[in-house]
């Protein structure tokens, strides 16, 4: 009875890794979301409010939940410091700090850490450009991923099954 109820375990493992990669890539797509949002905030401070880069990225901050919003500010606030340092080192090392959880692959990470190198020293002109540029790899990003997402979704949950059936074969 025991093998029984160890079996049954195994195969209800499996399936439960196969459900985490799911919710994963689910959380993948909401992360790249966000992504844009931080964008299109700071793009409308800097239109609209005429704001300068950090009191865009401290206004932008008040809206977004989390580390997004902690990003931008402490972003904002370093930016106001300075301490000899560029626009683009800071931006890289704070998104490296407070955005790794949000597993994007090295090419997203890239993508990010560019705008931040080339928003510092740019008058608004570039500044609503490079935002832009970066708003419409996003949005095709999350395109790509909104297509895929329904079978990638099902191959990871059927492999997960799979993988605890073909276990607790193996163990029987």
């Amino acid at each position: 009875m025991l093998r029984i109820y160890g079996l049954i375990l195994i195969v209800v493992s499996g399936a439960g890794l196969g459900f985490a990669k799911s919710r994963e890539l689910s959380a993948g797509l909401k992360a790249k979301e966000m992504l844009l949002r931080m964008v299109i905030l700071l793009k409308g401070e800097i239109r609209c409010r005429n704001a300068s880069l950090s009191d865009a990225m401290a206004g932008a901050a008040a809206k977004l939940p989390g580390v997004y919003g902690t990003f931008l500010r402490k972003t904002a606030q370093e930016t106001e410091e300075r301490r000899g340092q560029n626009f683009g080192m800071i931006f890289r090392k704070n998104a490296e700090l407070y955005l790794k959880e949000l597993r994007l692959r090295k090419e997203e990470q890239e993508q990010l850490f560019s705008l931040g190198d080339h928003l510092g020293y740019l008058d608004f002109e570039m500044q609503m450009r490079q935002l832009e540029l970066y708003e419409r790899e996003v949005e095709e990003s999350i395109r790509t991923l909104k297509s895929q997402l329904p079978e990638r979704k099902k191959v990871c949950t059927s492999l997960g099954i799979l993988f605890g059936i073909l276990l607790a074969v193996l163990v029987f």
